[in-house]
């Protein structure tokens, strides 16, 4: 862990218009991720209204409280705000058209690794105690394992007659949420392109942040840092931290002192919790016209709670 006095001395020699233009490609990255979103709810909901700058607004929001809740809670923000901003929409549906946009993630960022680790820029992972099988665990506690198998299989069965007419309105929501993936060509044309452009701006994003602080500026690294930010958010911590700098320490052990790492580390999260804080703060008051966006996210919620019941 680098000091204080090393922290300080790194930021100090940043090149402000490197790092003026990677906030550019992160703003840019917000706007085409936003639209995308936009475009799968439009796909969803094609005879109501789905205003652009809502979207993004309730992006821009959960991405900024994502940043300081652990476990993506921000995520339940976008739904909450997107639901009180589509009239008649449902959480299934739109939590089910998050998961149209994650999926195309899941795909270029496997990609990625998968591209990474054939070039051999990714270094070997380190060695792992080996854990038993699930077979073999099953075996060995037979006498456990399946009475709680049928136990579980049973409270599913009766859960399931219980909330019938529920589960197939929910599911019918999330059919609808990804109702775009069955319109191959309008999929490829509204919202891949968009996907790809928002991952380009992540990766110029940290291309140029690289740069910035001195740092080998390649697109692999870019790339592994891209990676690393995302799995970092599988760790239930604010915004990943500390799991970011531990993996990246990891990664780029061959390409940079650990300490240049972690101030690299520290000051892109730093500087891109700032903006997106920012923007989410922004965003929030554009969408209910006030200063004091928190009061009105509160008494909005309220109202769409009010209109559901009634």
């Amino acid at each position: 862990m680098p000091s204080l006095e090393t922290l300080a001395a790194t930021f100090a020699g940043l090149d402000g218009r490197l790092v003026a233009v990677a906030l550019v490609f992160h703003l840019a990255n917000f706007g085409f991720r936003s639209l995308a979103w936009r475009n799968v709810l439009r796909a969803a909901y094609p005879d109501r209204a789905v205003p652009v700058l809502s979207i993004a607004g309730a992006y821009a929001a959960g991405v900024a409280v994502n940043a300081f809740t652990p476990a993506r809670g921000g995520d339940v923000l976008k739904i909450a705000l997107v639901r009180a901003r589509i009239r008649g929409s449902s959480v299934p549906t739109i939590a089910s058209s998050m998961g149209v946009v994650t999926l195309f993630d899941l795909v270029v960022g496997a990609s990625a690794i998968a591209a990474l680790a054939a070039i051999g820029v990714l270094p070997a992972p380190p060695g792992l105690p080996e854990l038993p099988t699930a077979p073999a665990l099953v075996t060995e506690h037979l006498a456990v394992a399946l009475p709680v198998a049928v136990a579980l299989a049973a409270v599913a069965a009766l859960l399931a007659r219980r909330f019938r007419g529920r589960l197939a309105a929910a599911w019918g929501g999330v059919k609808a949420g990804a109702s775009i993936l069955g319109t191959p060509r309008r999929y490829l044309t509204e919202v891949a392109p968009l996907q790809l452009s928002a991952w380009v701006c992540r990766v110029g994003a940290v291309f140029f942040l690289l740069a910035a602080f001195g740092l080998p500026a390649t697109l692999p690294v870019a790339l592994i840092v891209v990676m690393a930010g995302g799995l970092s958010t599988i760790v239930p911590t604010p915004g990943g931290i500390g799991t970011q700098q531990v993996l990246l320490a990891y990664l780029l052990h061959a390409t940079a002192s650990t300490a240049a790492v972690v101030s690299f580390s520290l000051g892109m999260q730093a500087a891109v919790t700032t903006l997106n804080a920012f923007l989410g703060a922004a965003a929030l008051m554009l969408m209910f016209r006030t200063l004091r966006p928190a009061s009105a996210v509160r008494a909005h919620l309220q109202a769409a709670r009010r209109e559901a019941r009634g």
